[in-house]
């Protein structure tokens, strides 16, 4: 089976899993999206930057990150993973296909929610920047901890976790402003996007949230690689 065979026959999984799944697809894409989409259209909200990263924060954490968490962690209960793997299919493949969904939807929203709202962001290219890399921050943190975990239930759990660390996180500088807490959101995997609309979008490139940014995608996609290694080593034999 050629490369591109694969990855069509995993694309074909996926869009099977998605369409079938409807309670996942209300969870994760319906609550989120489905809740703000009227929301967004209240006077009230209308060109206010401030509510855009509460939007967006919960967008990462569901449409991205526990969308994947549920997905992968379905897949190793119904030990479809150890199938995948023993019919030849390599980390590459694996994420491409995973990960495809997911970051479209994630990042479309990401796309769409400013213009719902109405908020004109000042640096654009900056701000896809982010976008793009919180996404993936998100999904390779579920995704890892995915194939760590033993049962959906354990990765559930974690993504819940990550989303209300991410919300604490976002919400934290408007209610307490000293510099620990301002290091501590820095260094943070949501740090880059709070530091964005803390400064009206007027953030440098060279600001040690954008470094962090990136550390943190490296980091997930070394830990992602370790987790597929390890599910062949210890669960595929």
């Amino acid at each position: 089976m050629t490369k591109v065979t694969r990855l069509r026959g995993l694309l074909w999984l996926r869009w099977q899993y998605l369409m079938s799944n409807k309670v996942l697809l209300y969870l994760c894409i319906g609550i989120p999206i489905g809740y703000f989409v009227p929301i967004s259209f209240i006077p009230q909200y209308q060109g206010k930057i401030a509510f855009l990263p509460f939007i967006l924060n919960l967008i990462y954490s569901m449409t991205g990150g526990c969308f994947i968490s549920i997905m992968v962690s379905e897949e190793k209960e119904k030990k479809n993973l150890r199938t995948l793997i023993l019919s030849g299919v390599k980390l590459q493949e694996y994420l491409m296909t995973i990960i495809l969904f997911p970051f479209m939807l994630c990042l479309g929203s990401c796309l769409i929610f400013p213009f719902l709202i109405r908020v004109s962001l000042p640096n654009w290219p900056m701000y896809l920047v982010i976008a793009i890399m919180t996404c993936f921050i998100f999904i390779l943190a579920n995704l890892s901890m995915a194939l760590f975990t033993k049962n959906q239930t354990q990765a559930t759990l974690f993504g819940f976790g990550l989303t209300m660390l991410a919300m604490v996180l976002g919400n934290l500088p408007e209610f307490v402003q000293n510099k620990f807490v301002d290091d501590v959101i820095s260094f943070s995997f949501i740090g880059a996007n709070t530091n964005y609309f803390k400064a009206s979008g007027h953030l440098e490139w060279s600001d040690k949230s954008m470094l962090m940014m990136v550390l943190w995608v490296v980091g997930l996609l070394v830990l992602t690689r370790f987790a597929f290694v390890w599910n062949r080593q210890n669960h595929v034999r």
